[in-house]
């Protein structure tokens, strides 16, 4: 009898010891969930704001750009228009040229 209450008491302390053990490993899960998911949100931040960054830096560049043809073509707009203003108009010459186009065979 006293046999197997030594037994009952190495079954029931090893039964506590793997409680612990249990308990310490649950633990150990979720602290380490914890800092999985604070590294996660860490490297999710620093992924935004150089996301961010980038985009800025894209588009100012974009606006640079668009800025700078927007001037050249104004400005080739411009003096195109001036040549077309001093160039002579002569338009005797010219219904001469559309009637002979358009009439004559």
């Amino acid at each position: 009898m006293a046999e197997n209450n030594d037994e009952l008491k190495m079954i029931n302390h090893l039964l506590d010891v793997e409680k612990d053990a249990n308990y310490v490993i649950t633990q150990a899960m979720e602290e380490a969930g914890k800092k999985v998911e604070a590294a996660r949100a860490k490297s999710n931040a620093e992924y935004k704001q150089k996301v961010d960054e980038i985009i800025e830096e894209q588009k100012n560049r974009f606006d640079s750009a668009s800025k700078e043809i927007l001037e050249s073509h104004k400005k080739q707009i411009e003096d195109y228009q001036q040549l077309l203003q001093s160039k002579n108009q002569n338009y005797g010459e010219f219904s001469k040229v559309l009637e002979k186009l358009m009439f004559e065979k």
